[in-house]
């Protein structure tokens, strides 16, 4: 059986948790965070209570702690990406907790569909602080880095183009066009009276782009003209029949090291975890089990269908 859907689903969430991880998005679950983080006695007020951890407000009897607020802070950022106010993330606590006491009163943490969300952020949370652990024990290096941007930049083009083209529907108008352009026709004048394209009204302009942006038949073609030619025989793609002119050509510089380290650094986490993911899954013993299909509603009319005798034989 293959593993590729399931890896595919791992790694796409395996993405969104490094960039929650590297975001410090790593809180528990609305309602069990306190309780886990604050000290057992509800009414110590004041410093260092069983857990040696700052009291900064008590709810009720229940204490909302330094380090419950440090947890919170990782996951509220401003728009700008700057840290909030500390007395606005603990309002923001407090209200919290309030709701979670209500909650409680209502036994809203005993409704099934509760207990399945706590139940995936508590898996989620698990799994992503995996990840994380997995990417510390493999750090990535400054070597790796460097061989990856070497890699990128010997496969990155090196060369943009800018052209014209003249697009119609048919080879034999393009042939006539080319024979115009032979005899002292303007480029441009041809493409706003007879191109089909979008780019007709601008005399057939292009504007700057690298072979791997182009149709690979348009592309081959602009590449074997040089600076202000046009092409002899039209060039037929998927859009239809072609006519192009190359303008200029310009070295396209590869981006500074610095300047992409970060996206490098990530792209290689990403690989990090593909690789252990897949470990995982090759090393698991994974069963997957169909569920069983509902039955098919009666039809109006129809008489109703015995069932089985829970102590027959067809009880499992």
């Amino acid at each position: 059986m293959s593993h590729k859907p399931m890896l595919s689903l791992l790694l796409m969430a395996a993405a969104l948790g490094l960039a929650a991880c590297e975001a410090g998005s790593t809180q528990p679950p609305q309602g069990q965070a306190s309780a886990a983080l604050s000290p057992t006695s509800a009414g110590d007020t004041g410093k260092g209570g069983p857990s040696g951890d700052e009291v900064l407000a008590v709810v009720n009897g229940r204490p909302i702690t330094r380090a419950l607020l440090e947890v919170y802070a990782a996951g509220r950022r401003s728009p700008t990406g700057e840290p909030l106010p500390e007395k606005r993330l603990l309002d923001e606590l407090i209200a919290q907790e309030l709701l979670v006491q209500q909650a409680e009163k209502a036994g809203l943490a005993q409704r099934p569909e509760v207990r399945r969300r706590l139940e995936l952020q508590r898996r989620n949370l698990l799994a992503m602080t995996m990840l994380q652990e997995e990417i510390k024990r493999q750090p990535v290096t400054d070597e790796e880095l460097r061989k990856l941007y070497d890699e990128m930049v010997a496969k990155q083009p090196r060369k943009e183009y800018k052209a014209r083209h003249i697009l119609v529907k048919d080879e034999k108008t393009a042939r006539e066009l080319i024979a115009r352009l032979d005899k002292g026709a303007d480029f441009a004048e041809l493409a706003r009276k007879h191109s089909i394209g979008p780019s007709g009204k601008q005399g057939g302009e292009l504007g700057w782009f690298s072979p791997s942006q182009m149709v690979k038949p348009f592309a081959d073609a602009v590449a074997a003209l040089e600076k202000g030619a046009y092409t002899k025989a039209p060039v037929q793609t998927r859009f239809g029949w072609h006519v192009v002119q190359l303008e200029d050509v310009r070295e396209l510089p590869a981006p500074e090291f610095e300047q992409v380290r970060d996206r490098l650094r990530e792209a290689l986490q990403r690989r990090r975890v593909q690789q252990y993911l897949e470990r995982l899954v090759q090393e698991a013993k994974i069963e997957r089990r169909q569920a069983a299909a509902p039955a098919p509603a009666p039809q109006a009319g129809a008489a109703p269908q015995p069932q089985a005798d829970a102590g027959g034989a067809d009880r499992k």
